[in-house]
């Protein structure tokens, strides 16, 4: 996916493994070594105040909807990141590359 296009995904719904609708989408995060989009946070709950970032890896995006290989539960209990100045910390992004249990990158700076 390219960053023009993941920046579509913006608003979008978000739908877990099992098609249960988890929040929508809040932002995109890139690598900055690949510019590749390799994150979304997920604006959760009925006002969608609390963010959750949940990766790009393995998702897929079909008209108004963005399905992620994860369940809902495994999002909403996702670590708490601030990503302060639209960036993850290399502290940050390895404890959610292990939380989703990707396969952790030699660098993992991303911004929005």
């Amino acid at each position: 996916m390219n960053v023009e296009r993941a920046q579509d995904l913006i608003g979008t719904t978000v739908f877990d493994q099992d098609g249960n609708r988890v929040g929508r989408v809040g932002n995109v995060y890139v690598d900055d070594h690949t510019n590749q989009p390799e994150w979304v946070t997920v604006r959760l709950g009925l006002l969608g105040v609390r963010e959750t970032f949940v990766p790009l890896d393995g998702a897929t995006k079909a008209e108004n909807r963005l399905d992620i290989p994860v369940s809902r539960a495994r999002v909403r209990n996702a670590p708490t990141v601030e990503a302060i100045g639209g960036r993850l910390t290399d502290s940050e992004g390895r404890d959610l590359y292990a939380y989703y249990g990707l396969a952790d990158p030699d660098e993992t700076d991303i911004h929005s």
